[in-house]
């Protein structure tokens, strides 16, 4: 993989265009634990979906304007440790990535995982094992992704389009009253009053909107990145939340409250009730498609940013590794795929465990966020002559905002007290190894001070 200096202007020329970009950056938050999310936030939070939902919303723009500045004034593969090695140190560009992208990999996948074996093991009992499915999907894509980025791209294009057609349709369809015994509309929210605690839904919501910054290691191989970079983030989530809306608003038409709360697999239960058992055999095509969907966009990104941690001495130099033919990251990709293995065998597969699991991912992809946003403000102050051919509007407003939304959100994130110690336990027992391996790598095997910023050589393309 080509790596050129910090702080140039990407060029145009790659691969990717502006639909590629636009399905890699919302080919995270299509998924099956993000409508499980919904579907639980909507339950949680009743009437107050809404007002939790929009909050979520604004605090994914400005994470989305922050990742577009940076990644198109630091146009390299390292994402957010790229960023932050330049402006904050070794130390946190190190712990951001494995926070943000490789802890989730940990939590994320596994609920994923686990949603995806139950609903295919409802449909097709006794051919799998326990897990079974699970790991015969994480393999396919595997192999898929060892193929190289165009194949990437290409999947990710196809899988998006169909879940998004599929969850258009049923949230159109319910929504209209086309649907046999639908809730009439001034009966649609009966039971659904506002929950007192917003802070625990506007986690669940952030979940449905997290990761569009996936798409910002593809910067180099992008056709038009300064144009299509920002537009892919943006419209991406624009156009996720107007799904989301529209079938979160339908669903409230044929399932209630309780039923939301109760189930391990709403998303299941809304398609079997609109569409009775025939919809759950489509549903089965449609859960792998979504699973595949999170999956194939973590292994194709994730393990480019730890390959660009290793370029830089941050990390394992088994992970500069590349295939000669496609320069795939193998190891780095190896690796990836094996943490969600880690996060089954943790969980012990247990379909129970897929909120707090969902719960800590969030808090951890949300310190980098944060962090994301203090890097921004640190190195429009250290180095104000840099090329931004992407400037935030309204500079550092979205910045200051998003920092004081994400503190609130997670000091109030638990839902109720009894999940609060499996929350805690999650996040902070990985996040604890991982920060205690990235100081010892800095101090002793780079040798350098955790929290100096890295020479300024690596900033050499500022405007005279």
């Amino acid at each position: 993989m080509e790596t050129r200096q910090h702080g140039a202007a990407p060029r145009a020329g790659g691969t990717l265009g502006f639909f590629a970009l636009f399905s890699i950056a919302i080919g995270v938050i299509v998924s099956q634990t993000s409508t499980v999310s919904l579907l639980q936030a909507i339950g949680i939070g009743g009437q107050g979906f809404f007002l939790a939902y929009g909050f979520a919303f604004l605090l994914s723009i400005c994470n989305a304007l922050t990742f577009a500045e940076l990644a198109l004034s630091l146009p390299q593969a390292g994402s957010i440790s790229t960023y932050a090695e330049v402006t904050v140190g070794h130390f946190p560009a190190i712990l951001a990535v494995f926070a943000g992208y490789v802890v989730p990999a940990i939590f994320g996948l596994p609920a994923e995982l686990m949603l995806f074996d139950s609903v295919i093991g409802q449909l097709f009992p006794g051919i799998m094992p326990s897990m079974g499915w699970a790991l015969l999907l994480l393999g396919t894509l595997v192999v898929l992704n060892l193929a190289g980025t165009d194949v990437f791209a290409t999947t990710q294009q196809i899988l998006t389009f169909v879940i998004i057609a599929f969850f258009l349709v049923v949230g159109l369809y319910v929504a209209s009253g086309m649907q046999p015994g639908a809730a009439a509309a001034p009966q649609i929210w009966k039971g659904y009053a506002a929950h007192d605690a917003v802070a625990p839904v506007v986690v669940l919501c952030f979940w449905t909107l997290i990761g569009c910054e996936y798409v910002t290691p593809m910067v180099e191989e992008a056709k038009h990145p300064r144009r299509d970079l920002p537009r892919a983030m943006l419209l991406g989530l624009l156009f996720i939340s107007a799904v989301n809306l529209l079938f979160a608003y339908g669903t409230a038409h044929v399932l209630p409250r309780d039923g939301l709360l109760a189930s391990v697999t709403p998303h299941l239960d809304v398609v079997s009730s609109v569409f009775g058992q025939a919809g759950r055999i489509v549903f089965a095509v449609i859960a792998m498609t979504a699973s595949a969907s999170l999956i194939n966009a973590v292994l194709g990104a994730v393990p480019r940013m730890l390959h660009g941690m290793a370029m830089h001495g941050q990390a394992f130099p088994l992970l500069k590794r590349v295939s000669a033919r496609r320069q795939v990251p193998v190891v780095a990709l190896l690796f990836v795929a094996a943490c969600p293995v880690v996060g089954l065998v943790w969980a012990r597969g247990d379909a129970n465990n897929i909120l707090p699991l969902t719960i800590a991912a969030t808090i951890c992809w949300m310190l980098v966020y944060l962090l994301a946003h203090v890097v921004l403000l640190v190195l429009r102050v250290r180095s104000p002559r840099l090329a931004r051919p992407f400037r935030t509007p309204l500079y550092p407003l979205p910045q200051l905002a998003a920092i004081a939304g994400i503190i609130y959100v997670i000091a109030n994130s638990s839902p109720e007290p009894a999940m609060t110690k499996s929350i805690v336990l999650y996040s902070g027992s990985v996040l604890g190894i991982f920060g205690v391996v990235a100081a010892f790598w800095v101090r002793w095997v780079m040798k350098q001070p955790l929290f100096r910023a890295a020479p300024a050589r690596l900033l050499p393309h500022l405007s005279r």
